[in-house]
């Protein structure tokens, strides 16, 4: 694979190789479960008062699984029961050379190639089966649907629209409010704010327009470049939203329930003051 993305265009930043010695001293505990039917148990622990008195004791707390070809035999049912625990001490040493390369790849096909072995190894990885400590059982995980790159990017623009559109609701609310509640010397504030509207209602339509394209029609690539066109003003609208949102609720004051304890709390100390 490194070879093919080396020769089909990937452009390499860095080579790096490193040299290693190591020894080690490792000590191991395993703890290896088995799951059988009660009739199993019976055979392997007996059927003697203290054989059933310990069988009680590992099935508590179990719901047991249905055996696969007997689901209503009561005694066919499976339980979890330890059957040995395994310690290994192992010491040992080994040398090690590893080079790595680091880089971008900048060719469509030779993404799309690395997504397709990486991917299928991840998803193999996902869908490995778990043990269920309660009933023994071993349940298998449904590997997650990946996105694909268009619906990723495609959903990158919508996000866009969704700030663009809460600045569009904002900004006229923001206005009534600082000209209401008398924010000091937001002259300036007011101006900022009113080419902020501008910009957005004269880009907002394309930004529409293209988060309503269908995934089948997305070129991830131009999608992102469409982004990055707009972030940089977009990051700064949103500090200026911010700054507008903090300078108004001071304007305002606290709200009600935050004056109330304040008041609770005035007269509480001033009524210890009094005691004193």
């Amino acid at each position: 694979m490194l070879k093919q993305w080396m020769i089909g265009g990937g452009k390499v930043d860095s080579v790096h190789v490193e040299e290693r010695f190591h020894k080690w001293v490792e000590e191991m505990r395993s703890d290896r479960y088995i799951t059988v039917t009660m009739f199993q148990l019976e055979k392997i622990y007996g059927t003697s008062p203290e054989a059933q008195a310990f069988l009680a004791e590992v099935v508590k707390g179990q719901a047991g699984v249905a055996h696969p070809q007997a689901p209503s035999c009561k005694k066919a049912r499976m339980y979890k029961v330890l059957k040995e625990i395994v310690e290994t001490v192992s010491t040992g040493s080994k040398g090690e050379t590893t080079v790595s390369v680091g880089g971008r790849v900048r060719s469509g096909e030779m993404k799309a190639l690395i997504a397709k072995q990486l991917g299928s190894s991840m998803a193999s990885l996902e869908s490995q089966g778990q043990l269920d400590l309660k009933t023994g059982a071993i349940k298998a995980k449904k590997p997650k649907k990946e996105k694909s790159a268009e619906k990723l990017a495609l959903e990158e623009v919508k996000k866009m629209e969704a700030k663009f559109k809460k600045i569009l609701n904002f900004v006229p609310a923001a206005k009534s409010d600082i000209e209401t509640y008398k924010v000091r010397n937001s002259h300036e504030l007011v101006t900022v704010l009113n080419n902020h509207i501008l910009y957005v209602e004269s880009i907002f339509a394309e930004v529409s327009e293209k988060a309503q394209t269908p995934e089948s029609a997305v070129n991830a690539d131009a999608f992102y470049d469409f982004c990055d066109e707009f972030k940089p003003r977009l990051a700064t609208m949103e500090t200026d939203v911010k700054d507008a949102r903090r300078r108004i609720q001071l304007a305002k004051g606290p709200s009600k329930k935050k004056k109330a304890e304040a008041d609770e709390n005035a007269s509480h100390g001033s009524g210890s003051a009094e005691e004193d």
